[in-house]
């Protein structure tokens, strides 16, 4: 096996090192929640039934994609690993099994445009609400190809904590994705108005631009040289690999997913009030999950980096350092939710409307409930993807299969079918918030991941 000669700069995990990597993923995650909470805003504008569409069906495409997004995305796990061990040459090796494994999904997912209309009609959803969200979720199956590819070229970036680069394409995807969204909702420049589905091709486009990027700069001459990536290969026992430890993510995202479909669904049960009431309150929440999340990414990259270099007190110290980050943005969003709630929601406001009316009414009570539960899911999110990190992927399905499906979904479903309010169904999600951030705290103290890789044993090179 040839030996790159490049030394790895491996980060010594202090809170400036955290912030330089994980900066340019919140931000990057910010431009995906610009992009939902424009696209709410935008369709609350169209129709009532558009904006709450759009919540349950981009909700339902993505918890079926969530299978193949969190097997794809554990590339970069493979590629942090294998850039903290200083063994660059695979690093190409493990990112095209991830884009044969993102091929194959994309595939599968596109078959949605033959089974959406059964699906969302076994819901019981207002039939208005239903005809749109078959056709946000129709295009968006059509569009799979552009949103796994997107994942998936990112994480070899991602791995290697160049985080800057994704930046630059998701803000570049953001800035075709609002006009392509305003001109294909509305119908401008001679075009018809496609509301629902204008919004979801908007969201398309700009992936396939992103995605064409990424192409480029994967293909680039640097990254040939060093990484690998023009060889084109198929290693077995490499995915096999990534299907041991990749899977069970992929089926912890998923059904965490299920079970927040769950209760998305279910709030659209209880009228259009609380449906639109629901996409407004998700699209707005975003601005505070979607920066959280960029900061797990840098989570799981730091402590894959430091796991494959068998480095685990600088595995700890970048978590405790992403743990007081997260914490600290957090808490800015709890005092924007509960304090500040005339601002946050007049974007979203239709004069004379009455139904909307009672939908802000109830989303001023959803943020309440959000700021309740953001400080304790900011710990279950940092803490959870330093265990994917380190490989530590099982443990994660497994607590999301007792936690989110049996006490959570399920108890959702009861209080649904028992009459309860709609604000019944918040209180089963900040309990399995709260039990999952304690499940994912005790697993950390374990210790046990700090025994785990995903490489090969023994991988590590000295620096030269």
């Amino acid at each position: 096996m040839k030996i790159s000669r490049r030394k790895t700069q491996l980060s010594g995990g202090g809170f400036k090192e955290v912030f330089k990597v994980a900066l340019p993923l919140i931000l990057a995650n910010s431009c995906h929640a610009a992009n939902m909470f424009f696209d709410r805003l935008m369709l609350a504008k169209h129709s009532q039934e558009a904006v709450a569409a759009a919540f349950t069906g981009g909700l339902t495409h993505f918890t079926i994609a969530c299978i193949f997004v969190g097997t794809i995305g554990y590339t970069g796990t493979f590629v942090a690993q294998y850039e903290g061990a200083r063994h660059r040459e695979r690093i190409g090796t493990a990112m095209w099994q991830g884009i044969w494994l993102t091929l194959l999904g994309s595939a599968l997912l596109t078959t949605g445009v033959w089974w959406a209309r059964p699906l969302f009609d076994c819901f019981g959803h207002d039939p208005r609400v239903a005809a749109e969200e078959v056709e946000y979720f129709t295009v968006l199956s059509i569009g799979s190809i552009t949103f796994l590819m997107v994942n998936v070229l990112c994480c070899f970036w991602n791995g290697r904590g160049k985080t800057n680069l994704v930046l630059g394409i998701s803000a570049v995807i953001t800035l075709f994705n609002l006009p392509l969204n305003y001109i294909l909702i509305f119908g401008k420049w001679g075009l018809p108005a496609l509301g629902t589905a204008g919004a979801a091709w908007g969201t398309v486009i700009a992936e396939l631009i992103g995605m064409l990027i990424y192409l480029a700069f994967f293909f680039a001459p640097s990254s040939r040289k060093h990484f690998n990536t023009h060889k084109v290969c198929f290693d077995g026992e490499l995915v096999k690999r990534m299907l041991r430890f990749g899977l069970p993510n992929g089926v912890h995202l998923a059904l965490d997913l299920i079970a927040f479909n769950t209760f998305g669904l279910l709030l659209g049960c209880y009228g259009v009030s609380v449906h639109e009431a629901s996409g407004i309150t998700f699209g707005i929440n975003n601005i505070a999950f979607c920066p959280v999340i960029g900061i797990g990414m840098a989570s799981s990259i730091l402590v894959g980096q430091a796991v494959g270099a068998e480095k685990i007190p600088l595995a700890r110290k970048a978590l405790r350092n992403c743990l007081l980050l997260a914490f600290l943005y957090s808490l800015l969003m709890v005092l924007l939710f509960s304090v500040f709630q005339d601002w946050v929601l007049a974007p979203f406001m239709r004069s004379g409307d009455a139904g909307q009316k009672e939908a802000i009414q109830v989303s001023r009570i959803m943020l309440y409930f959000i700021s309740g539960y953001l400080l304790i899911d900011c710990i279950n999110i940092v803490v959870s993807n330093a265990l994917r990190g380190a490989g530590d992927t099982r443990f994660n399905m497994l607590a999301m299969t007792g936690v989110g499906i049996f006490l959570f979904a399920v108890p959702c479903l009861i209080l649904y079918k028992l009459g309860a309010p709609w604000w019944g169904l918040w209180i089963a999600l900040e309990s399995e918030i709260l039990l999952l951030c304690c499940l994912f705290v005790w697993r950390y103290l374990s210790g046990k991941w700090t025994k785990m890789r995903v490489i090969e044993v023994g991988a590590v090179k000295e620096d030269i």
